[in-house]
């Protein structure tokens, strides 16, 4: 089981690299504010959202996060960083539990139009901002 989530981990990782030597989306990336020397996390779309916000808190946001989905060999990136706390709350709070998936996380952003979340973090606010760009398979 270790040895296969391994694989499945080394595939994500060079589907990762892969794409980013594609001009569109190192253009892509340019638009959305990441610089070269930013760190990439690379998941895979059943981790679960504990197990990547722990990865994420140790970096500084921005933070990008690479979601790779091994059966479809689907690859979407989203953007954590801190939101505006200031900017008004939704009265109708949804609960995350962090056993949910990462994959979960980002279909159900996806059919949002915000992206305003609140998460419980001890990241400098609890308020995330998650920026959803995907491009394109190579």
């Amino acid at each position: 089981m270790a040895a296969e989530e391994e694989a499945l981990r080394r595939k994500a990782g060079f589907a990762v690299a892969r794409d980013l030597g594609r001009h569109e989306t190192r253009e892509r990336f340019a638009a959305s504010g990441y610089r070269s020397e930013d760190e990439i996390i690379v998941v895979l779309e059943s981790d679960t959202i504990e197990s990547v916000f722990t990865r994420v808190r140790r970096h500084t946001p921005p933070v990008t996060v690479a979601i790779y989905w091994p059966d479809s060999a689907r690859l979407a990136y989203t953007s954590f960083k801190p939101g505006n706390v200031t900017a008004s709350v939704s009265s109708a709070k949804e609960s995350i539990g962090g056993t949910a998936t990462i994959g979960m996380l980002y279909e159900h952003t996806d059919r949002q139009d915000r992206g305003q979340y609140r998460f419980d973090l001890t990241w400098d606010q609890p308020t995330m901002s998650i920026d959803r760009f995907d491009t394109t398979s190579a």
